[in-house]
């Protein structure tokens, strides 16, 4: 990735995080959930939102939620980035520590 779109996702993952921190968020689907990463299109058009939730929780109804208000993070993406396009949110479960784990277990194994 370019350093634009490095430093545009970047602010995309630091304004939608603080989202959750403020209280903003009211839907009960969101509680739990974490902002772990944001990659973004070359041109700059599409965001892909990783995130995590508490072991526990089910990971469909919070990407539902988090479907449900990307319109709200888009808004306060318009108002905070100085961009023609706020782009498209996609949302997509951060599955790197299980991944990891597995290979770990994997390794410990051989």
């Amino acid at each position: 990735m370019s350093i634009r779109q490095d430093r545009m996702a970047d602010e995309i993952r630091d304004i939608v995080a603080s989202c959750f921190a403020g209280g903003q968020m009211q839907d009960p689907r969101l509680q739990h959930v974490t902002i772990t990463a944001v990659k973004i299109s070359p041109d700059l058009q599409y965001a892909t939102v990783y995130f995590r939730t508490m072991p526990g929780e089910d990971v469909d109804t919070a990407k539902r939620g988090l479907d449900r208000a990307a319109g709200f993070f888009r808004a306060r993406l318009a108002e905070a980035l100085d961009v023609r396009r706020v782009p498209v949110l996609k949302f997509f479960y951060d599955e790197s520590i299980e991944h990891g784990a597995r290979i770990e277990d994997l390794l410990n194994k051989i």
